[in-house]
């Protein structure tokens, strides 16, 4: 019994723990691989919508968001590769964890 108890106490705590990295990963990919072709700062970047549009943005494949950022060349050649597809998660995860109606506000590492 103390052993399902302790066990049901602790599954929160590892589905926090393993969104929290997904959102760190977001923010590390678009760091050093989105913030060159975007152009916009992480925290002005998660700020353009808030965490309904993002969802709808990354919906199918994230196909609307490949429209919306497809004016960029080098942003429009990078969302066409693998690498993108593989990613794409731990965006939508960085881009909703700080949304513009999210209440937590992003740190700067700089």
């Amino acid at each position: 019994m103390i052993k399902r108890t302790l066990l049901l106490l602790m599954i929160p705590f590892f589905a926090y723990a393993l969104n929290q990295a997904d959102v760190t990963k977001g923010q590390t990919y678009y760091k050093f691989i989105l913030y060159e072709k975007i152009g916009l700062r992480g925290d002005e970047f998660t700020k353009l919508y808030t965490k309904k549009q993002w969802r709808e943005l990354f919906a199918n494949n994230a196909t609307k968001f490949k429209e919306l950022f497809s004016k960029n060349q080098k942003m429009k050649e990078f969302m066409q590769t693998k690498k993108f597809d593989k990613i794409a998660f731990y965006l939508e995860s960085f881009a909703i964890f700080y949304a513009k109606d999210a209440k937590v506000v992003a740190q700067c590492e700089e």
